[in-house]
């Protein structure tokens, strides 16, 4: 399990935990895998093509304003990273991405997602504050690598107030988007959507459940 870590006076990290069920007990596998002066969060694995383990991280807001994505490549046994983060794109380059605060200029990054769709496309699911709450929108890798370059679709995928999305397929087969939504506190609650994809496009379907 990769986890988020806050602590007063220390900043926050990813860090790796490990259990034999996915029910737990969990133990303490690796304490970060973020620089240890960062303010980081939402560190999520992914294995390329040849087999090499990365995290995709986010760097917050809180610290540089305009928030920041990062990829790492990871050591074969999750213990560390090898290599300096590649930083791959700003919140602010989302034409659907809104800043806050007085001068509207701290953008939030937020729950990385990577998918290899159909047509081999490498995309990236990732939210942040948009015009109407909590948003969800996707990027995609001019590559097909984590490193990139990204480059984000022009309209996001759910506006709503909703996001911090993940793509998971159903014993069945169905393709499912879980997000959290309403973003505001105590309302919050898993929504599952049932998703369509076609030519590069992923398509939310029906209600959610």
């Amino acid at each position: 399990m990769f986890a988020s870590f806050k602590a007063e006076g220390v900043p926050r990290v990813t860090g790796v935990l490990v259990a034999d069920q996915p029910e737990g007990p969990f133990e303490l596998w690796c304490r970060s895998l973020t620089p240890p002066d960062w303010e980081c969060l939402d560190g999520t694995l992914y294995v390329d093509d040849q087999g090499d383990p990365w995290m995709i991280f986010c760097k917050e807001w809180v610290q540089v304003e305009d928030g920041e994505m990062y990829a790492v490549r990871l050591k074969p046994d999750l213990k560390g990273t090898i290599g300096k983060p590649d930083l791959l794109f700003k919140a602010s380059e989302a034409s659907w991405s809104v800043g806050g605060g007085e001068q509207r200029n701290r953008y939030v990054t937020d729950g990385p997602f990577l998918y290899r769709m159909q047509n081999d496309e490498l995309v990236m699911m990732w939210s942040t504050s948009g015009q109407d709450g909590y948003t969800l929108g996707l990027a995609r890798s001019v590559s097909g690598k984590p490193q990139g370059p990204w480059k984000q679709d022009e309209k996001p995928l759910f506006a709503n107030n909703g996001g911090h999305g993940m793509l998971f397929r159903t014993f069945e087969g169905q393709l499912c988007l879980t997000i959290h939504a309403p973003n505001n506190h105590p309302n919050e609650r898993p929504v599952i959507f049932r998703m369509q994809e076609n030519h590069g496009q992923l398509t939310l379907m029906v209600n959610p459940t």
